[in-house]
């Protein structure tokens, strides 16, 4: 059984903060450059707050989801998708701070932080399409077309009903949201 794609990016993420925490240590032993350290502890930042994202996606009401029948897979993609979501845009609330930016170490923090990002969001692709991708690649070295063609028939399916659920998800939030500030509530995203 394959887990959930947030689990194993979770983890992916848990490893590079290790791997930067060292280098992090490493660096200040040796006496590095204070600025590369500065952006190395800023990209543990980065991805500590993914992690948090992660977290509070996984820990919300699942329970209260699969009492109105919703399938395990398809609230595993609705919390991908509201994780992608997240991401990008946190990825587009920066650039604009970057245009924005007039001070160079402040434009090095932003680019930094974007980059973070999308490279999660490309592990995350990875992770859902990866062994798709892989085996049309496999298939069409082998000239098994047939077979390249019916995987690539599912991946498009697979993305079809990602979009389809991206959809609902941004109509349901726009709702909630819409309804929450018609009664007066307060929330926060």
């Amino acid at each position: 059984m394959s887990k959930h794609k947030l689990i194993e990016l979770q983890k992916i993420i848990e490893e590079k903060i290790g791997s930067l925490k060292e280098e992090v240590e490493i660096g200040t032993n040796v006496k590095l450059n204070p600025l590369y350290i500065a952006d190395r502890q800023d990209e543990i930042e980065f991805l500590q707050w993914t992690i948090r994202i992660i977290y509070s996606i996984l820990n919300r009401g699942n329970d209260e989801r699969q009492q109105l029948g919703v399938t395990k897979k398809r609230l595993e993609m609705l919390e991908t998708i509201e994780f992608e979501k997240t991401l990008q845009e946190r990825v587009q609330e920066l650039n604009l701070k970057l245009k924005e930016s007039n001070n160079l170490r402040e434009s090095d923090i932003l680019i930094n932080e974007i980059d973070t990002l999308e490279s999660i969001l490309g592990s995350l692709s990875d992770l859902k399409y990866g062994d798709k991708v892989c085996a049309i690649e496999v298939a069409e070295a082998d000239n098994n077309y047939q077979q390249a063609n019916r995987l690539r028939k599912q991946l498009i399916k697979m993305q079809d009903l990602e979009t389809e659920i991206s959809a609902q998800c941004s109509l349901n939030w726009r709702n909630t949201i819409g309804s929450k500030c018609i009664k007066g509530e307060k929330f926060f995203i």
